[in-house]
């Protein structure tokens, strides 16, 4: 099966965006919620969609998450989030909650997935989405946050 428009939008796309426009002008159009500095990312894919955008700052990380269009096959993303830090001018981590099916349970869910250049990791489980676009943006951004500010303590 080829590539989806889906997909690429996801993990070739918006990242080539990024790569290309820079990291500070895309967190810059996420936080002011500049829709139509994206239009091209759905021309590129041929698709139509009005994604749900929301930003925050967390000490010194900037984050930002959109809403992709939804995803028909395994392994397209419900959501794409980037994270850059206020202080470091080339720190930027790209995460995205991906739809995952489970065989034995016969069920969906959603795992969360980092992209970094080519190298695409599979972290792990990723929270249950709700359809409350604000409340799943932030417990997407909660998970991937967990990784980096480690906010559970372990007993040795």
């Amino acid at each position: 099966m080829g590539v989806t428009p889906e997909y690429a939008l996801a993990y070739t796309f918006l990242p080539n965006l990024i790569k290309l426009k820079g990291i500070a002008t895309v967190m810059s159009a996420f936080e002011r919620k500049d829709l139509v500095f994206f239009d091209p990312l759905w021309a590129q894919a041929h698709l139509a969609h009005n994604p749900f955008v929301h930003t925050e700052t967390r000490n010194e990380y900037r984050i930002a998450t959109m809403t992709l269009p939804p995803p028909k096959n395994v392994g397209e993303a419900y959501l794409a989030g980037i994270v850059i830090k206020s202080n470091d001018p080339v720190f930027m981590r790209y995460f995205t909650l991906e739809h995952d099916y489970v065989l034995k349970r016969n069920a969906d869910r959603t795992v969360l997935c980092e992209r970094e250049g080519q190298k695409h990791v599979r972290i792990g489980d990723g929270p249950v989405l709700s359809g409350d676009k604000e409340a799943d943006a932030k417990a997407f951004i909660d998970s991937f946050m967990g990784l980096m500010i480690p906010n559970k303590v372990t007993r040795y």
